[in-house]
């Protein structure tokens, strides 16, 4: 049954220079095996324990990419939330992350750019032992509309 309006995210006038957010995602199994059933990657290092147990991983790791699409996903669930746009990102991976791992990711607004409506997030994903496994700068266009005309399912 479709009852409301999609929820859109902060404009570019509601954000500020030093506000910071994290979010915290569990990788699983699961999420693996989705990324690599819709892209077809076969690299046996993010699924076989006994080719992973052979490098300097040891068991098999999450994909960089993926990594990089939870903190794509932060952004326009959270900051500056739905509606928004990434338009440039630079992720440097400085460790690994090993299957069903808890990260967190931590956001800063480090600019606005008022001409070109742009918002400037520095973003540094770290694991569960405060390991930092990523690292890099995203700028995102804001939502610009005050409310989607969208109707979202009850339940999604």
């Amino acid at each position: 049954m479709l009852t409301k309006r999609a929820k859109i995210g902060r404009k570019l006038e509601e954000l500020s220079i030093g506000e910071k957010l994290i979010v915290t995602e569990h990788i699983e199994e699961k999420h693996i095996y989705l990324y690599l059933a819709l892209t077809g990657d076969t690299n046996p290092l993010y699924t076989e324990y006994n080719y992973a147990s052979q490098t300097k991983f040891q068991k098999p790791i999450v994909p960089g990419v993926l990594i990089s699409g939870m903190v794509s996903a932060a952004v326009t669930k959270h900051l500056p939330g739905p509606g928004s746009h990434e338009i440039k990102k630079e992720m440097e991976y400085h460790h690994h992350l090993h299957h069903n791992e808890t990260i967190s990711i931590h956001f800063e607004v480090v600019d606005i750019d008022l001409k070109n409506k742009e918002v400037l997030l520095n973003v540094s994903v770290l694991n569960k032992s405060q390991l930092k496994i990523a690292s890099g700068n995203i700028t995102v266009i804001p939502p610009t509309v005050e409310q989607s005309n969208s109707l979202l399912y009850d339940n999604f």
